[in-house]
């Protein structure tokens, strides 16, 4: 394979096409952590009380490291660091005269992987959702994964129902539209990944809960179906500590574009920070673990 030996000349021409493909299964990753646990409202369905108290405030970051873990057929590649995450919150007193949570996300390439692959990538995404019920506003997107590079605006239009999606390819010059085009008949309410993970944590979720419902990334919108699996034992940023497994399937089509399984273990606790992410793809196991909480 082109990733199993750096050295020669052919096998680094074709090590960043390989290593852009495993970074675009893990950059969704966190997202999808969101995306998978948006049925915070269902899930109240199965409490007896309603949310609790707000389990984070304006400030709060949380940083991830991510390994990636070779197929089979790549045994003699060891498991190696692959990049970090960040995920921070903070509240917006005036966004079109409206109180919000302004949500950011990076990702960015380090260790063995970016230096095997000849990859450096360095992402940043956020998002714009109400203070109250999380509904996403809008999400500026702008990815740099060597040499693609994207800036993607996605507007929402609750009362109307529908979104704008506009993606420029900022590598050429001048930058090229890609994408350009609206959606109607959305739900009144749509969150974006990351906008439903915090949505999420305002509930609690019980063992054995399974919801189906639709998220949109983008323009895309898909139908998913969540299950709260059991407790496990969690290596936390300041040891182990239980974390309920959740495992999802997508009703249409998969989570990602070749197939594959996502996976996320949140504390159980009344914080519930996404302890621990993992996502299985056929070019390896991509692994995501909370090292680090900042708060305000």
């Amino acid at each position: 394979m082109s990733v199993a030996c750096p050295s020669g000349t052919a096998r680094r021409h074709h090590a960043p096409g390989r290593g852009g493909s495993i970074w675009r299964g893990i950059l969704p990753a966190l997202g999808l952590s969101a995306i998978l646990l948006a049925s915070a409202t269902a899930a109240s369905e199965d409490q007896a009380t309603g949310p609790a108290a707000a389990p984070f405030s304006s400030g709060e970051r949380l940083f991830y490291r991510v390994e990636w873990d070779p197929p089979w057929y790549l045994f003699f590649l060891p498991k190696m660091e692959a990049g970090e995450l960040e995920l921070a919150l903070s509240a917006d007193a005036d966004y079109e005269q409206k109180p919000v949570w302004r949500i950011t996300f990076k990702a960015r390439s380090s260790g063995t992987l970016s230096r095997l692959a000849d990859l450096h990538v360095d992402d940043h995404f956020e998002s714009i959702a109400d203070r109250t019920t999380f509904c996403t506003y809008e999400v500026t997107k702008r990815i740099m994964e060597g040499r693609r590079k994207r800036e993607i605006h996605v507007k929402y239009y609750h009362r109307e129902r529908r979104l704008h999606v506009r993606e420029l390819d900022v590598a050429r010059v001048p930058p090229r539209t890609v994408k350009d085009r609206q959606k109607d008949g959305l739900p009144v309410c749509v969150r974006d990944v990351f906008a439903s993970l915090y949505a999420l944590r305002m509930e609690k979720l019980t063992i054995g809960s399974v919801r189906k419902w639709t998220i949109g990334d983008d323009d895309v919108v898909k139908e998913v179906e969540t299950r709260a699996l059991r407790l496990e034992t969690v290596q936390g940023p300041s040891g182990p500590i239980p974390g309920l497994l959740i495992d999802t399937v997508a009703l249409l089509g998969g989570l990602f574009k070749e197939g594959g399984q996502f996976r996320i273990w949140l504390s159980n606790d009344e914080r519930r920070l996404p302890l621990k992410f993992q996502v299985q793809v056929k070019l390896g196991k991509v692994d995501g673990r909370l090292v680090s909480v900042g708060r305000p």
